[in-house]
């Protein structure tokens, strides 16, 4: 079934006319907005007969567009998908209707594509819904683009595929130009070789593992925490204070996703020739194979030791998550570690949150921590992350209870639930009376089809209660086999995107640090000591991150600015307000370098990095971050006060 134009009314300010049939011309303006489908000629039937929604986008601005298709229930419940839309490209989108059972946070990418990102409640039920809008966000000067061949469908269709050179042989935009752009080889080669010049600058205040001189407290010989009274810090195995200032994915591999994205590349070298290591199963790096152009055979030697200088000199004094094992025995920096495979069961309660009563989860996170033992001597290390940002938990308002109870699959965790319930009520008719439901036995809770939730005041309380436990066991678990495994290292938490309400916070004790990437033009200080104060332990930010649009990418991340001299006065205006937080000890930076120009493994491709591709640093973007670093322990002890200037963003790009 095709939608024609006459089947949508468009936003307030937004124009729509019709280019020609089955092709709808939007102009939108800076604000965003869009279209949605009439309700007069909808007929529900469309969405439970059909399996795909498929469209066609094209727009001409400058960068990346974001195309958000939302789909409404009626009881006002929602799940929207964010697509990045590359310009210049025909874009054909494809979206599974399957996927409104919200088990998925990110969906696969079809070619020309970029990241695909669901949001909302955590399903919607295709036989309710009651409407579909199709927008875009703010942009910096509104948007032209083309909708066309609206429709829905049985099968996945074909996909358009036209020849279209998008990036050059460096791994640079071709059709866009900027005072930094490499245009040669040998621009590339003399560049780089002249950097392996540059020396690494010694500061005489730091100790041999990243500490302040000037605040030492008991040497353990391991990194751990320490609160003064007034602040919490890291303390390092020598015993001096630590703020941790760190760069997370120091790797050289950016690993550009090929498959889908063939037609829009102009240089690929053969995977068993000179340029076999630029090769992984995950893509292409450019990175690689700039180093490979000048270094030859040699270029991850010069590679490290130019980085390693560079984050030596730029006062970085961690290396973070995600980074090169390799890299990281070489160079002499502490380091964080990221813990792989979190365990997990075969059937899972929602998206990636296992079942957890099950023996399953704890054998397996027995498992899991055996990967800590042979790091448990190496005084370099400052803690593990057992995981990053839990999928379920980007689902606000969710409670795992009660979506357990409408799955049909007899879950350990379930039968557990039952088993709590008969603990707290006497007989099946004291329950009845507590929830003003009407089962007949407490077995009726394990049949999905006899599940009739009342939503009465005490069944909530008993389902957020139990909702609470079902959290507390997914952390405590592989925490405490964890610290078994490994009594030496600090375990650093789970990385969550964010906290919604103090469900999340169940069984972070367990935690010596409390981690939560934090992507806002500084950090929440009220949230931070709430946290700490829970908890009673220090706050880190494993992940934050600026782009700018003066960079040569067409995305500029989460928080962006239209230049790289804002760029680096957002960052120390983050960093120096982060320093003055007594509950917090860390802030770590997302990432090294930009991510590719036409995607990672999931289709991101912001301009982030402090080096671009051709491993040229951002100069106007570094000097501030480096003085920001200079002054940190100085704003942490009270000597010098925190940069106050916060600089105006432009509208993101982030999916």
């Amino acid at each position: 079934m095709f939608f024609a134009s006459k089947s949508f009314i468009a936003d307030k300010d937004v124009k729509i006319h019709v280019v020609a049939e089955n092709v709808i011309g939007l102009q939108v303006p800076s604000k965003g907005g869009g279209l949605y489908l009439r309700e007069d000629i909808f007929a529900p039937a469309v969405w439970i007969e059909n399996d795909f929604l498929v469209l066609d986008v094209f727009h001409q601005t400058d960068d990346v567009m974001v195309i958000i298709l939302k789909f409404h229930q009626r009881d006002s419940k929602f799940i929207s998908v964010h697509y990045g839309i590359l310009p210049n490209v025909k874009t054909r989108l494809c979206f599974p209707l399957a996927a409104l059972n919200g088990e998925q946070l990110f969906l696969d990418r079809y070619p020309s594509v970029l990241q695909c990102v669901l949001r909302g409640d955590p399903s919607i039920d295709r036989t309710m819904i009651s409407g579909l809008t199709i927008t875009t966000i703010e942009s910096i000067r509104g948007r032209k683009f083309e909708l066309s061949n609206i429709h829905v469908r049985k099968d996945v269709p074909d996909f358009p595929v036209e020849v279209h050179p998008y990036i050059d042989k460096f791994g640079q935009l071709l059709e866009r130009d900027w005072p930094e752009k490499m245009k040669t080889e040998t621009e590339v080669t003399s560049y780089l070789q002249q950097q392996l010049e540059i020396v690494k600058k010694e500061d005489t205040e730091i100790g041999q593992f990243g500490g302040w001189k000037k605040l030492q407290f008991a040497a353990t010989g391991f990194f751990r925490t320490e609160y003064d009274g007034e602040n919490w810090w890291f303390v390092d195995p020598e015993g001096y204070a630590l703020f941790s200032t760190g760069m997370d994915c120091v790797q050289p591999y950016d690993e550009m996703r090929i498959s889908g994205m063939e037609q829009l590349i102009s240089w690929l070298p053969e995977k068993d020739g000179e340029y076999h290591d630029a090769w992984s199963k995950n893509g292409y790096s450019y990175t690689v194979s700039n180093m490979i152009r000048t270094f030859g055979e040699s270029w991850w030697e010069k590679w490290a030791t130019l980085t390693e200088t560079r984050l030596h000199n730029w006062k970085f004094n961690t290396i973070g998550n995600w980074s090169q094992q390799k890299f990281i025995h070489k160079a002499k920096l502490p380091y964080v570690y990221p813990l792989a495979n979190f365990p997990t069961t075969e059937k899972k309660i929602y998206r990636d949150f296992p079942d957890v009563f099950s023996m399953e989860y704890e054998d397996n996170a027995k498992e899991f921590a055996n990967q800590l033992l042979p790091l448990k001597d190496d005084k370099w290390l400052v803690g593990y992350f057992l995981r990053n940002e839990p999928h379920w938990a980007f689902v606000d308002q969710l409670n795992l209870t009660e979506t357990m109870l409408q799955q049909p699959y007899p879950f350990v965790s379930k039968k557990r639930f039952v088993d709590w319930l008969m603990e707290r009520y006497d007989s099946i008719t004291e329950l009845n009376t507590a929830w003003t439901s009407h089962y007949s036995s407490f077995a009726d809770l394990l049949d999905v089809e006899k599940i009739q939730l009342s939503h009465s005041s005490n069944e909530k309380a008993d389902i957020n209660a139990f909702n609470r436990m079902l959290i507390q066991r997914y952390v405590e678990i592989p925490a405490g086999y964890c610290k078994k495994a490994d009594p030496n290292h600090l375990n650093l938490g789970m990385r969550y995107a964010w906290v919604e309400n103090d469900d999340i916070l169940q069984g972070c004790e367990a935690f010596d640090v409390f981690s939560i990437n934090s992507y806002s033009m500084k950090p929440n200080r009220a949230h931070i000591e709430y946290i700490s104060k829970k908890l009673h332990r220090p706050v880190m930010i494993g992940e934050f991150h600026f782009g700018a649009a003066d960079a040569g990418l067409l995305a500029y991340g989460i928080r962006a600015l239209a230049t790289q001299e804002e760029r680096g006065n957002a960052y120390r205006y983050y960093v120096e307000q982060a320093a003055v937080i007594p509950e917090l000890i860390g802030v770590h930076y997302f990432q090294y370098q930009d991510q590719p120009a036409l995607g990672r493994f999931d289709g991101e491709n912001y301009q982030i990095g402090f080096v671009n591709v051709c491993q040229k640093p951002y100069d106007q973007f570094i000097k501030h971050v480096t003085e920001a670093h200079e002054n940190i322990y100085f704003i942490r002890t009270g000597e010098k006060e925190p940069n106050t200037i916060e600089v105006k963003q432009i509208p993101k790009t982030g999916f």
